[in-house]
């Protein structure tokens, strides 16, 4: 509410009736005027909300209030869990970044109380050793550090995040969908930073695709 004297928005109340819909006499702090404005109480409305864990995904419902905006990037609770808006589907079938609460059709989420899963390929001279890593969601990554799966250290140097790729700088695992890697000869002496053995769920080689 906005003063229509002063423009100010900064008021306090003086008197209030109704429910759903009030009649409020208002008061502005800033100059004293006194004004009628008459707002409707927020309701809460059932949305539709579809989660992804990995390969797996279920929908289910949240409560938010009518007078609300929705943007992705929000975290949420729902059915237990923590999970981050990553996409708003209008009730006109149109993504948008934010988007109303009362025009919102479904709420597409992803789970935060999983561990991230990362790509991990590391380059051998045309030979790709390919991984995929299952990590804490806050384990930092940075570009130059060497790590180690197994009997095979590398040296990493880049990252493709949710955003952009990388050849400098760090990186939580949680934005990183894959690291690449070069291979270190046997005899290198490098002091490994991470062993990533134990968080490895999968392993294939293929032959580096050079087009």
């Amino acid at each position: 509410m906005v003063c229509p004297m002063c423009g100010c928005d900064d008021y306090s109340i003086l008197k209030s009736k109704g429910k759903k819909v009030k009649d409020l006499t208002v008061q502005c702090i800033e100059c004293n005027h006194v004004y009628h404005e008459t707002v409707e109480e927020p309701q809460e409305i059932e949305v539709r909300v579809i989660i992804s864990e990995f390969e797996r995904s279920w929908k289910t419902t949240v409560k938010l209030y009518s007078d609300e905006y929705l943007e992705t990037g929000t975290l949420l609770y729902i059915d237990n869990i923590d999970v981050e808006v990553t996409s708003i589907e209008n009730k006109d079938g149109i993504r948008e970044f934010e988007c109303p609460v009362i025009n919102i059709k479904t709420i597409w989420a992803k789970s935060l109380d999983s561990l991230a899963r990362i790509g991990l390929s590391i380059d051998n001279h045309g030979e790709v050793l390919s991984h995929k890593l299952e990590v804490e969601r806050d384990f930092v990554f940075t570009i130059g550090d060497v790590g180690q799966v197994n009997e095979h250290k590398f040296k990493i140097y880049g990252f493709k995040t949710l955003e952009r790729s990388m050849k400098k700088g760090y990186a939580y695992a949680k934005v990183i969908k894959r690291i690449y890697g070069s291979l270190l000869p046997t005899n290198d002496k490098s002091r490994v930073k991470y062993d990533l053995s134990e968080y490895v769920v999968k392993t294939t080689i293929k032959e580096r695709n050079y087009n």
